[in-house]
């Protein structure tokens, strides 16, 4: 706590915590999370003295420490008593605290961030990470929204996080799509440009109808071979598919594409060809796929802008390969004594692993929460081809993000279907002896968003394009801001909208906590009135209107004691609990909780404003007292939406 500034509340409890700590011997985070709120006429928190009686703890001598110590630290706003059995009841006193904001506030000094915490670490958040095949979509955009936000608030609770963006492109898909493009022969950012598509669309486009022929070319083979009845189905329905993506043709491909495809003698044969020599880093298709990739992450950029989102670093799984690193790996599997050959390829034996584990490392193994009842297959590290697979090269990446940063702790933020990989990653990287790195690699899951009436498939060209959910909120945003600003400048309206937009999709994204699924309505996402971002927004834009229209607080005038007690107290309150709600939930990785608190103090806000007018007020003291209040709420909206990835308008 030292050097910052704080406001009252948040100096007072962290202060309250620090003495309750000491004097009891306590670590002071259990002390922090012990403090709770009581019933209003108690007080504002209450800590549990009863709990630690047995420690010798007498209620009333800890009271009497903490009035003297907070005083020596010239907090005088805090009113301690015992109550009941051993309760340490504190009640603030809302006049003095708004005394020393208004003090701040005038002197330009005024601030309501998250308190820093006692240990900085080095974090790494990897999040997105899309496959460069096609447009991201509204997978990507719960993946982005959590990742991003997460480094929000990691970094405004004082640690040192590094973003990173995983390019996945060794592999099948990006093997396939890099097919369709070699078969066309061409340059996919020229041509993107040449035709007015972003990049990532035209890719996406290729790889679904390569990916679609290709398997209308291997079901007509099955059924010249005399396949069961079912094909005939299925190469109607894929042919029908096929044809379908005739209509979004960017640029008269079709046409050319699929006959292509279907007169190669063994596609698949072609694709394997090509993902071999790829990861030998060999030409043309080490040009190839780097063109093609590098066109597909020039589209992600621009949607990757309209959320919000950057990246510290971008690394190329193909350079885990090319550099030795996979290498190393699998020389280090060869001489661990778990190197097993499994389906005639090389592999761990992660089961061996973890049966030495519960035998001789059973504190190792509670950090990997095994999955009772269920059996962790050994773990191919590479094909009988020669190549290797995305886990065996995931191992190299997670050692160079821990190796390259000085990481304490490396979060991926990867959907929940992908908890076994995850798992096997870890106990792999145990197995060969990277204990503290398994360790301190946390698997940040999150549950899939669904949209009402829709499947989605990559490979059947049939995502909802993250920027196509964009573009539908930003227009039903445009109407509304219209309708409340007929007389705007029309850039302004869409700029504005462009803003709603993005905290319709970010917020909904976050407000259910990850392990939840999410079916994602565009309509409650941008609800004006209430539980969304745009709300926030709004009540934020109407703090603003208030203080544009009072013209400015004259500090001087501020009378404190009109706001000492009722729902303006309650106010106060509520809007200074902001940095301590903010810092938890950085500590408990939860955006949710930070989101919760929000439209909370939104609504209070929203409520108190609508029978408690600040313009209107007829004593002078108790307006810009008022408009205090506004101003705190006002700043604690605009900070925390900050922590969430969204702008907050002036005006709306």
């Amino acid at each position: 706590m030292s050097g910052e500034r704080l406001d009252p509340y948040t100096r007072a409890v962290l202060s309250i915590v620090d003495i309750i700590s000491e004097r009891i011997g306590e670590e002071r985070l259990r002390v922090y999370y012990l403090l709770s709120e009581p019933r209003e006429e108690l007080g504002d928190l209450s800590f549990p003295a009863i709990r630690f009686r047995r420690k010798g703890v007498d209620p009333s001598k800890l009271a009497e420490g903490l009035i003297e110590e907070l005083a020596g630290m010239g907090i005088d706003y805090v009113g301690v008593e015992v109550a009941g059995p051993g309760y340490i009841n504190f009640r603030f006193k809302a006049p003095k605290m708004i005394a020393e904001i208004v003090d701040s506030m005038s002197r330009g000094v005024f601030t309501l961030t998250p308190p820093k915490t006692p240990e900085p670490k080095t974090l790494v958040v990897e999040h997105t990470s899309a496959n460069p095949i096609h447009p991201m979509h509204m997978g990507h955009a719960r993946n982005m929204s959590l990742g991003d936000t997460l480094a929000r608030l990691l970094r405004a609770r004082g640690h040192k996080v590094n973003t990173r963006f995983y390019v996945d492109d060794v592999g099948k898909q990006v093997a396939i799509a890099a097919l369709g493009v070699k078969l066309l022969g061409i340059d996919p950012l020229e041509e993107s440009r040449k035709h007015g598509v972003k990049p990532d669309e035209l890719v996406g486009w290729v790889y679904a109808v390569t990916n679609l022929a290709m398997e209308v070319s291997m079901l007509k083979k099955e059924k010249e071979r005399g396949g069961d009845g079912g094909v005939e189905d299925k190469l109607s329905h894929t042919t029908a598919r096929l044809l379908e993506l005739k209509a979004g043709d960017p640029g008269g491909y079709f046409d050319r594409l699929v006959d292509s495809i279907l007169n190669l003698e063994d596609p698949e044969a072609m694709v394997s060809e090509i993902m071999r020599r790829y990861e030998a880093g060999l030409e043309p298709e080490r040009g190839l796929i780097r063109g093609m990739t590098n066109a597909v992450l020039e589209g992600f950029k621009i949607t990757l802008a309209r959320m919000g989102v950057e990246f510290d670093d971008w690394d190329w799984e193909s350079d885990m390969v090319w550099s030795g690193r996979v290498e190393m790996i699998l020389d280090e599997a060869r001489s661990s004594p778990f190197y097993t050959i499994y389906k005639g390829a090389e592999a761990l034996d992660l089961p061996r692993f973890i049966r030495l584990l519960k035998e001789y490392k059973s504190d190792l193994l509670k950090h990997f929460k095994l999955p009772k009842g269920f059996e962790i297959p050994p773990l191919i590290l590479r094909r009988s081809d020669g190549t290797t697979l995305y886990v065996t090269r995931d191992m190299a990446y997670t050692l160079y993000k821990f190796e390259v940063t000085g990481a304490d702790k490396v979060y991926n933020v990867i959907g929940a279907d992908q908890r076994l990989s995850q798992l096997q990653l870890r106990l792999a990287l145990a197995a060969l002896g990277h204990v503290r790195e398994a360790v301190n690699l946390v698997h940040y899951e999150y549950e899939l968003v669904t949209l009402p009436g829709v499947k989605m498939s990559a490979r059947r060209g049939t995502l909802v394009k993250l920027d196509d959910m964009l573009d539908g909120l930003k227009h039903r945003a445009f109407e509304e801001v219209k309708k409340r600003n007929p007389d705007s400048p029309e850039e302004w309206v869409w700029e504005t909208a462009e803003k709603i937009a993005r905290a319709a999709l970010r917020f909904r994204l976050v407000q259910i906590s990850a392990p939840k699924p999410i079916t994602f309505n565009p309509e409650a996402a941008l609800d004006l009135q209430a539980n969304s971002g745009p709300y926030l927004q709004y009540t934020h834009a109407r703090a603003s209107g208030i203080l544009r229209k009072l013209g400015g607080i004259e500090y001087s005038r501020v009378d404190p004691e009109a706001c000492k007690e009722g729902a303006r107290r309650r106010l106060l309150i509520r809007a200074l609990k902001y940095p301590l709600t903010a810092a938890k939930a950085a500590d408990d990785l939860a955006p949710e909780i930070l989101a919760t608190y929000l439209i909370g103090l939104a609504d209070v806000f929203n409520s108190w404003y609508q029978y408690d007018s600040v313009i209107g007020e007829p004593s002078e003291g108790a307006k810009y007292c008022k408009a205090v209040l506004v101003r705190t709420v006002k700043e604690a909206l605009k900070n925390g939406l900050a922590l969430l990835g969204v702008e907050a308008p002036e005006r709306m």
